[in-house]
């Protein structure tokens, strides 16, 4: 390189000395100054910027980081450009963040694409993203989706326009990473490509699309809701995945009706959770209070919880009528209402029901305390003789469940004067015993501030003397107390409380000796703008007063309480500054952190900190300035003497970190590294800080790598791992890569490949191909590649498969999948590798035809692959290969292939004949299960139950003739056929419980019909019906239905004709008919609910009916079995309602039933408990 001439020199020079005294910011104000000049100057009169930029990008990593920085404050584009793939990280960022901002040519940025690291292509990807360059981003990505990858081309995506996105996304939908963007960018483009995926996908792939791709939809549900509803409206699945969830409180910002809609739909697996709206969304629902809401309260009306954080969130004015609205349908005159649903409910109407409740608990013989947690809630002149008497009674145990009813009745009254009189009547806790008094002080915590006045202080003084000197005071009793000074101390600093305030300054006091262990929480959350300086004076003598005693910690408690209120309030200011100078140990520390907590004055207030105590400068805040703004004040913590004293006690070894060394001067980071080349190397030291000094050395710049590569040899394993895993973190990381790669055979290869992972993202492409092909591969004449371990092999082939081209990458991984002499799990490692982002390459395809006709480790993996990890055209060639691993000698991947086929069927035609004769095969005694299993994977496509029948209709001949002694009761088989439809029938009930689907259902129904057609097989079919039967049924949907009719016949002949028909099965089949009603009642009373109460009260007059009904239809002789099932019905419904009129009135009537079994199983169901 040409020696710059004197003059240029001489100027930078002149820079490099007037920035040394200065602190890092001022240093780069300095610069910035310094650059804008140079690039306004006259060239003919003084040297210009690029000239003196390139002098100063000689003078090693630091000059080189200055030069960046001044390149890109005077809009040096050319000295920019030719930075963009720097090495040192700095710089390079220097470069790219100014892509972003400046005008840098796009052929630059496209070159600087070639052959560039993984890390430096991703920062440049983002800095074209980021800028927006559509043109530049439409020529880039099939050039980076040709070379690379999918996932690579989809970073693009963001910055390309419309029609592109609207073309390239079906392609690549699978690889984008980044949806947030995307959405954001092209919402419309998104939203489409995922309604024509969701419209055209099989119903058995449906669930693994939502599974994989759910994530996209809170990317799109702020800039296009509608749209978004409009989607899920039409294909949610049953069970709402967990990022629509966590998008409902935004969709229900802008239609709360059909948000409410879409998650209290009949088909959802669940009622919707109570916590899935917010507080905040479900404030915001109630404001605009769609027709849709009480749907949300019947849906949440099982949970008082719930219903009451609903009712919280209404107006007091509409919570009644909107509790009415929930419990319709339910009879609610003997319910028993939680004291949360009390609370929220109008105070007349709580009454109300208080004194109902509380009437029928006495009637009921109920015990003293649960009638009385209703009399809390009545007015306090009606309830208070009661409670005064249960706070008299003579056990303890009673008095202590008894104060709390006492408090909470004050409580709600809201009138300040119960209170007044509530806290004279505690003063008998001066004699009661701590069990007594801790829930009587913990209640008392809990009543509203607002409702204690000054005239109470003296009184709840008296109560907390007596409390906290009685000699069992407890934890408990202290902990109350606290929350109740604070409780006080928050509400009435503002608007003159000075009583109460004076009493919860001293009960904070008596308790811990001082007020440091009180929290005030967030004031700054709570406090009007302004009202803090209010707080600060009603407290302001008592800050002083302490101040006074050098008890600092209720000014320490205040400050943390404002937060970033504090720093405008100059008289608390000046009472951490007295902390600082006068405090002990632990209150210097903590008002160190507040005092400096304003960066506007941080860096002077540091420094007077310093000058009062040196030793000081080892406090992470004062520390924090010094390393990262006053690196004018760092040579102090540099030198071989640090500034001992309070803080640092004299002969303590401490080292400064490093985390910020790139902002220090050349010689500061010589002087670190002197320091921990000395620290490191000290045996004297225990290892775990001797390798925490060499971990913090590769943050050096220039020096780290030299001084983490002195401990590599290390004989001590921990020092020589420590500098393994830091040679990652140096500013230099790609010249690590060989290091670590020769150690793939030793005893460090485990940290080492670790670390290579990390490394071979600042490689470039060429370099990595040939290290790794070196480390895999044999030379080309012949020669082996080096020994290596087997984990090792393995993470290389990865390293290469994920680090290198497409191209390269899988011409790498076939090879040492070829390799002669291989080890099985390297192969089996390859085939995964092989199945991802490789699969584009030819070279893919013929190794994974290898490993499908291999061993069984390599055929296994090919199984590992699911259908939605691969694109569209690529899923039948791969089917084609699960097909042919079916084909293996080992029995147990063989039948992990079958089972595997259910899923891949959408994609290979001969999978439903497979698995129908891998099912029904008798001498198949190993993957007659897997064949089950995937044809009932299989149910739910459109034509998933033809395969399905003919299996089980296969299966039920074989049985028939299964009259042979081996095969029916044998010693080895016992009816083989007959298992494998009990195992069918299993997974079927499992499956349509859990996922559903219209198509599944009808399948099982079929199946139920087919298989209770055949007398021997009657249970299996019932109880498939039972499981399948469609309880949510509408016949107002069918636009055949007489619109005339009805509407409650009309909706209750659906499932009463099911029912009727199911009944009819179990004729003369007392047994069964008890069974199948126990599923049905399983169902009723599952999470999600299903059925009309007022559809299946209908449908239980029916079923009563049957029993004295005589003649023909479905319903003639089946008494006994429609009884069951009208028990069932009664006794699920029943309990959900309330036990209203109507259900009690039938299961009177099935008591009277003509059938004693039937009767017996009506008179064990109870309305009431005794």
């Amino acid at each position: 390189m040409p020696t710059a001439p004197r003059h240029v020199r001489a100027a930078v020079d002149e820079l490099l000395a007037s920035l040394e005294p200065l602190p890092y910011r001022e240093r780069m104000r300095a610069l910035a100054a310094w650059a804008r000049g140079r690039a306004q100057g006259d060239p003919a009169t003084a040297p210009g910027l690029g000239a003196l930029l390139r002098e100063l990008d000689g003078r090693g990593s630091h000059g080189r980081r200055l030069a960046g920085v001044a390149a890109v404050v005077g809009r040096d584009l050319a000295f920019l450009e030719g930075r963009l793939l720097d090495p040192d990280p700095a710089v390079r960022r220097h470069a790219l963040k100014a892509a972003a901002r400046l005008p840098l040519d796009d052929d630059a940025l496209e070159r600087a694409l070639h052959d560039a690291p993984e890390n430096a292509r991703r920062q440049l990807v983002h800095a074209v993203v980021a800028s927006g360059r559509t043109a530049l981003a439409e020529r880039l990505l099939p050039v980076l989706r040709e070379e690379w990858d999918d996932e690579e081309a989809a970073r693009l995506l963001p910055a390309c326009g419309g029609a592109t996105v609207a073309r390239m996304l079906p392609e690549l939908f699978r690889a984008v990473a980044n949806w947030r963007a995307l959405g954001r960018s092209h919402p419309d483009e998104v939203l489409a490509e995922v309604a024509r995926q969701l419209a055209a996908l099989p119903r058995p792939s449906r669930a693994a699309w939502w599974a994989r791709n759910a994530d996209v939809f809170p990317a799109v549900a702020e800039a296009r809701p509608l749209r978004v509803l409009d989607l899920l409206d039409a294909h949610c699945p049953p069970q709402l995945p967990l990022p629509v969830r966590n998008t409902v409180g935004l969709l229900a910002r802008s239609a709360p009706g059909r948000t409410i809609r879409l998650i209290t739909a009949s088909g959802r697996g669940a009622p919707p959770a109570p916590g899935l709206l917010s507080r905040t969304a479900l404030a915001r629902v109630a404001r605009h209070a769609p027709p849709e809401l009480a749907d949300l309260g019947r849906a949440w009306s099982h949970s008082q919880g719930a219903l009451a954080d609903l009712l919280r969130a209404l107006p007091p004015s509409r919570r009644e009528a909107c509790y009415d609205a929930a419990t319709a349908g339910r009879d609610m005159s003997r319910a028993e209402l939680s004291d949360a649903l009390l609370d929220v409910l109008p105070r007349s109407r709580a009454r109300t029901e208080a004194r109902r409740m509380a009437q029928q608990l006495e009637r009921g013989g109920a015990a003293w305390n649960v009638v009385l947690s209703a009399v809390a809630h009545l007015p306090v002149a009606e309830a208070r003789p009661r409670l005064l008497a249960a706070v008299r009674r003579p056990a303890a145990e009673d008095r202590a469940q008894a104060y709390p009813m006492l408090v909470a009745n004050a409580a709600r009254s809201h009138r300040p004067a119960a209170v007044a009189e509530l806290i004279d009547e505690l003063g008998r806790l001066r004699n009661e015993q701590e069990p007594v008094r801790t829930p009587a002080l913990a209640a008392l915590a809990q009543v509203p501030p607002w409702l204690f006045a000054g005239a109470d202080a003296a009184a709840l003084d008296r109560i907390a003397t007596d409390a906290v000197e009685a000699r069992d005071s407890s934890y408990g009793t202290r902990h109350a107390l606290s929350r109740l000074a604070v409780a006080l101390l928050r509400e009435h600093a503002v608007g003159g409380g000075e009583p109460l305030v004076a009493f919860a300054l001293r009960t904070l006091g008596r308790l811990s000796g001082g007020t440091g262990g009180a929290d005030l929480g967030r004031l700054d959350t709570v406090l009007r703008r302004g009202q803090e300086a209010e707080v600060l004076k009603v407290l302001r003598p008592w800050l002083e007063s302490g101040a006074d005693r050098a008890d600092h910690s209720l000014t320490l408690v205040l400050a943390h309480a404002l937060g970033r209120r504090a720093r405008g309030l100059p008289e608390l200011q000046e009472l951490l500054w007295r902390a600082v100078r006068f405090g002990n140990d632990v209150t210097v520390r903590g008002a160190v952190a507040l005092w400096l907590d304003d960066p506007g004055t941080r860096d002077e207030r540091a420094v007077r900190v310093l000058e009062v105590e040196p030793s000081a400068a080892v406090l992470d805040p004062v520390l924090r300035v010094l390393t990262r703004r006053r690196t004018d004040l760092l040579d102090m913590l540099l030198s071989d003497r640090p500034p001992y004293g309070r803080f640092l006690t004299s002969g303590t070894r401490w080292l400064p970190p490093t985390d910020a060394a790139d902002r220090w001067l050349p010689r500061q980071q010589a002087d670190a590294a002197r320091l921990l080349r000395r620290a490191a190397g000290d045996a004297s030291l225990p290892r775990h800080r001797r390798a925490h000094h060499i971990r913090a050395a590769a943050a050096l710049p220039d020096a780290g790598l030299d001084l983490v590569r002195r401990h590599l040899d290390a004989t001590d394993t921990v020092l020589a791992e420590a500098a393994l895993g830091a040679l990652a973190w140096t500013d230099r990381p790609a010249e690590a890569l060989p290091i670590l790669l020769a150690h793939a055979a030793d005893d460090r290869a485990r940290g080492a490949l670790y670390a290579a992972g990390r490394v071979a993202r600042f490689v470039p492409p060429s370099r990595l191909e040939a290290l790794l092909r070196a480390a895999l591969l044999p030379a080309a004449d012949g020669t082996p590649p080096p020994a290596a371990k087997v984990t090792s092999r393995k993470e290389m082939v990865r390293l290469a498969a994920t680090r290198l081209p497409v191209g390269t990458a899988a011409a790498i991984v076939a090879a040492a999948y070829r390799l002669d002499g291989q080890h099985p799990d390297v192969r089996a490692a390859c085939v995964p590798l092989a199945a991802g982002r490789l699969l584009r390459a030819p070279a893919a395809w013929d190794l994974l035809e290898q490993a499908a006709g291999g061993t069984p480790a390599t055929a296994a993996a090919v199984l590992r692959t699911m259908p939605f990890e691969l694109a569209e055209p690529e899923r039948a060639r791969y089917a084609r290969l699960v097909a042919r691993v079916r084909d293996s000698a080992d029995p147990e991947t063989a039948d992990a292939a079958t089972a595997r086929l259910g899923a891949w069927a959408p994609w290979y035609p001969g999978a439903a004949e497979i698995l129908v004769a891998a099912a029904v095969d008798p001498d198949n005694r190993t993957s007659w299960r897997a064949a089950a299993d995937g044809l009932v994977t299989l149910a739910s496509a459109a034509d998933g139950a033809r395969p399905l029948l003919e299996a089980l209709s296969r299966l039920m001949a074989d049985d028939a003739r299964a009259a042979a002694p081996d095969l029916d009761a044998g010693g080895e088989r016992d009816r083989p056929a007959r298992q494998r439809i009990g195992h069918v029938v299993s997974r079927l009930s499992g499956t349509v419980a859990v996922v559903g689907g219209r198509a599944r259902r009808a399948a099982v129904r079929a199946a139920g019909e087919l298989l209770a057609a055949e007398g021997d097989f009657v249970p299996h079919g019932t109880r498939l019906l039972a499981t399948a039967l469609d309880l949510d049924a509408d016949l107002n949907a069918d636009p055949d239905a007489d619109p005339g009719a009805d509407s409650a016949a009309g909706r209750c002949s659906g499932p009463a004709d099911a029912l009727e028909r199911l009944a009819a099965l179990h004729t003369d089949r007392p047994a069964l008919a008890v069974r199948t009603a126990e599923v049905l009642y399983a169902r009723l009373t599952s999470a999600r609910r299903p059925g009309d109460p007022l559809v299946l009260l209908a449908a239980v007059d029916r079923l009563g009916a049957a029993g004295t009904r005589a003649g023909t239809g479905p319903a003639a002789g089946t008494g006994a079995a429609a009884g069951h099932l009208a028990v069932a019905l009664t006794r699920a419904l029943g309990a959900r309602t309330g036990w209203g009129d109507d259900w009690r009135a039938r299961l009177r009537a099935l008591r009277r039933h003509p059938d004693p079994d039937v009767r017996d199983a009506a008179l064990a169901v109870a309305t009431a408990a005794e």
